[in-house]
């Protein structure tokens, strides 16, 4: 389905950005239901009856911001499970576009957060499943992948697997994003991202490989 209106779409790229990037970060801050449109057409510099004729709704708004958010991270993702490189440094590049996701895409970050901590609304939590459910299907693919490669565990189930994974990843995005998770990896005296990268990819590794 098309959320945004055919207006929004003939935007000339900066005015869409502002309105986007305005909304995200309102979204962000506010959560879904406390956002106001007002907010946001004030911040993106356009009367909120404009706002109204680029989506009809609030809740097209929020839901083509999720759209954009995550087809930039499925794009990397998908490109990350296409390439020739072992299993290890699959999981090596999936924890480095954690750390570039959450450094360059902040709000973002903040955003998914929101919808997965305090999503009361049945669409808010169809869109986290959404959301989950390609991470999901790509983690297994990846596991797989290993398996017939030779390089990844065959005693467990891949679905578990993937879950471990998954699990980790997304305590690293919150550590790496949100206040709360920031003060908690403090106390863990956690490593630059990079360095964080490198060993949540060690951690994680050690338990995927295949046993000789």
């Amino acid at each position: 389905m098309e959320w945004a209106t055919q207006r929004f779409q003939q935007l000339d790229s900066k005015k869409a950005k502002r309105i986007i990037d305005a909304a995200v970060s309102v979204f962000a801050e506010k959560g879904y239901d406390a956002a106001n449109t007002n907010e946001i057409a004030k911040a993106a510099g356009i009367a909120v009856g404009s706002l109204f004729q680029y989506f009809k709704t609030k809740e097209n708004l929020f839901r083509y911001v999720i759209q954009q958010g995550a087809g930039i991270i499925e794009t990397d993702i998908g490109a990350i499970l296409k390439a020739e490189i072992s299993g290890r440094e699959k999981l090596h590049r999936l924890m480095l576009l954690t750390v570039r996701a959450c450094q360059k895409y902040p709000e973002y970050q903040q955003l998914y957060h929101e919808i997965t901590a305090t999503g009361n609304r049945d669409f808010i939590v169809d869109i986290a499943r959404e959301l989950e459910s390609y991470a999901a299907a790509g983690l297994i693919k990846l596991i797989k992948q290993g398996r017939e490669r030779g390089d990844i565990r065959t005693d467990l189930p891949a679905e578990i697997l993937a879950f471990t994974v998954d699990n980790a990843m997304v305590m690293m995005q919150y550590s790496l994003s949100t206040p709360y998770f920031k003060g908690r990896a403090q106390l863990y005296q956690v490593a630059e991202p990079n360095e964080f990268a490198e060993q949540m990819t060690e951690i994680l590794w050690s338990a995927l490989e295949k046993r000789s």
